[in-house]
């Protein structure tokens, strides 16, 4: 139940605002690309841009991750290694 309440109730409650976010800005705008121009509306433009900040900043933690995973295997192999000959 303090599952629900730190986690899910907030993200309900994002959820509800994005939908009205969504229900109140119907107008279309035009967005222009390098190779083209799109007429999309506000909450879908939104929507696209935080999913793509969502995944650069994915992409920018992954880096990260994966040299701490490698220091933290070396670590490892060192510690058992220094354990094993005095046991």
């Amino acid at each position: 139940m303090l599952r629900f309440l730190l986690i899910g109730l907030p993200l309900l409650i994002l959820f509800l605002i994005a939908v009205a976010f969504g229900a109140l800005n119907k107008q279309a705008i035009p967005f222009d690309f390098l190779i083209g121009e799109v007429t999309l509306p506000v909450a879908v433009l939104t929507g696209l841009f935080i999913f793509i900040g969502f995944l650069l900043g994915l992409l920018s933690m992954l880096g990260k991750q994966l040299s701490l995973r490698a220091e933290n295997r070396k670590l490892r192999k060192e510690l058992s290694a220094r354990e094993t000959p005095n046991a």
